[in-house]
């Protein structure tokens, strides 16, 4: 049955055919005030038979001498002009397995290998609270993410389109609203690629080495001492910096300006399809990070004291400065702008809420282990940890070690793949809400990249230090997409619907003072060491 709602424009006659307007415009379902409804490419312009639009116009005269009854018209009444088919392509369904691993691997990435310097900046107890405190705030934020945007589901089947948080943003809040979202998105994104760029060139140079140690017959990867550890890897002399003038074309400073010649022609592909397909690598990559830990762990054994400060082993308790690790491990779980589009076909949408939260414990379970067993099994004076300049794990390791040469070709592969793709989603997102194109044209795209692999160079070389541009971005970027919009929508979201308690608002409030103060702390060190 079509039910068929009265228009508010009393000005026009009840019988004229003027009465049906021809605007194609489709309204919106939450609207609050009653509108006509009619299939979105109806005109009388189009055919219509006289006598099925007068049937049509007479059940809308009798509507308005009885208000506010609905006149219910039988389905069969309904002329065929009135009706389009409007295809709609469904995602395939998935098992909650599917879900969340999908979920957890999107989440895991380069914060896992700065987790043991950011984790020593808290101390080692309060460290490992902060990862599951963190996480459980920062899935509380997604699971109403995910909530919020499903309540409003209707206006998936009129936007031929899914439905995007920032959909709901822009329906809830004013104008720029909207536009900040977006931008605190984009800026994730800016944030992944300046640390991508980091990692591809700490792990290029690196294995340049490596290769030209085997090369010069000097890559010894067994009977390593301490099984590989080293206070920084880069510090120690090799081939590659002491044979002569020669070699110092390869250094840290020109390494990446040498990966440009790779990335900018991948970066001005129309289409990221094909790059996309290797981003099962990351599965890869993380499964080895954590062998390569859980492995180096068992060969070091324990060596650290919560209590002698004077022991080149003491790691501290609990430390001021955590507010470095919170920095971090915003950005680490950092999945809100994309958590609705990854729970969307999901078999059973009522375990969404469940499957989220499984995801985020496996997270931080993953950041809490790798982060934990380095700083209680790592040999050497624990300063090591968070004085190499990179602030990578793998810069802690020998670069003769076979584990870490082999981990590091594989994240090289990944990454080849994974920043022209993340930049192709950046560029993608900024031309649409600027030029409403996805690529305009090549010029665009070589300013674009220009502007954006140049900045990603003059970082690699000027401050790569991984895990400080992770935290800053995710201070910044989280606070926005993390703390403000889930709560303060969420909010709006009860009182519109009458469900809004003090209790809530309180609470929700305090997250949102939280992004703040996470923001406003990064700047400075509290502790003395």
């Amino acid at each position: 049955m079509v039910d068929i709602i009265a228009s508010d424009d009393e000005e026009q006659p009840l019988l004229s055919s003027q009465s049906f307007s021809t605007s194609t415009k489709v309204p919106r379902p939450y609207e609050e005030e009653p509108l006509w409804r009619r299939p979105f490419n109806y005109s009388v312009q189009h055919g219509i038979d006289p006598e099925k639009l007068s049937r049509l116009q007479r059940y809308r005269y009798y509507q308005r001498l009885a208000p506010p009854m609905t006149m219910v018209v039988p389905d069969h009444v309904i002329p065929p002009e009135f009706f389009t088919i409007v295809p709609m392509e469904r995602g395939e369904k998935q098992s909650s397995i599917v879900t969340i691993f999908s979920l957890w691997n999107t989440m895991l990435g380069t914060s896992l290998l700065c987790m043991p310097a950011a984790m020593l900046n808290a101390g080692l107890i309060l460290g490992c609270l902060i990862v599951f405190g963190v996480g459980l705030v920062t899935c509380y934020t997604a699971i109403i993410t995910v909530q919020v945007t499903m309540d409003i589901q209707l206006l998936d089947t009129l936007r031929n389109a899914p439905l995007e948080f920032v959909d709901v943003i822009e329906y809830y809040m004013p104008f720029p609203s909207a536009q900040i979202a977006l931008s605190a998105g984009a800026a994730s994104f800016l944030g992944a690629l300046m640390v991508f760029w980091i990692l591809l060139s700490n792990f290029t140079y690196g294995t340049g080495i490596a290769l030209s140690n085997m090369v010069n017959g000097t890559f010894h990867f067994h009977n390593l001492s301490n099984f590989g550890a080293v206070c920084d890897a880069y510090s120690i002399s090799s081939p590659v910096n002491t044979t002569g003038s020669t070699w110092n074309v390869w250094s840290a400073d020109t390494v990446p300006i040498y990966l440009v010649l790779i990335l900018f022609p991948l970066c001005c592909l129309k289409s990221a399809t094909v790059l996309a397909k290797f981003n099962s690598l990351g599965v890869v990559c993380i499964a080895m990070a954590l062998v390569f830990v859980v492995t180096k762990a068992s060969q070091w054994g324990i060596n650290i004291t919560l209590t002698n400060s004077t022991s080149i082993h003491y790691v501290a308790p609990a430390v001021v400065d955590f507010n470095k690790l919170t920095g971090t491990l915003t950005l680490s779980f950092f999945i809100h702008n994309a958590v609705v589009a990854l729970v969307r076909n999901n078999r059973n949408p009522k375990n969404n809420k469940r499957d989220v939260g499984i995801a985020f414990f496996m997270v931080a379970l993953t950041y809490g282990l790798v982060g934990f067993l380095f700083l209680l099994t790592f040999p050497l004076a624990k300063t090591c940890i968070s004085t190499v300049k990179s602030q990578l794990l793998f810069d802690n390791i020998s670069l003769n070690d076979l584990m870490v040469f082999m981990a590091k070709i594989f994240q090289i592969l990944q990454l080849i793949t994974v920043y022209p793709t993340v930049n192709f989603v950046l560029r993608s997102q900024l031309f649409l809400g600027i030029f409403k194109d996805p690529f305009c044209s090549y010029k665009h795209v070589i300013v674009f990249n220009v502007i954006t692999i140049l900045t990603c160079v003059l970082i690699s070389i000027f401050y790569p230090k991984v895990n400080d541009v992770i935290r800053y971005v995710g201070s910044v970027s989280g606070l926005a997409y993390v703390f403000f919009f889930p709560c303060f929508i969420y909010l709006l979201h009860c009182y519109k619907n009458n469900k809004l308690t003090w209790f809530s608002a309180v609470g929700h409030s305090f997250v949102i003072l939280l992004g703040v103060l996470n923001l406003a702390t990064q700047p400075f060190q509290f502790s003395n060491s």
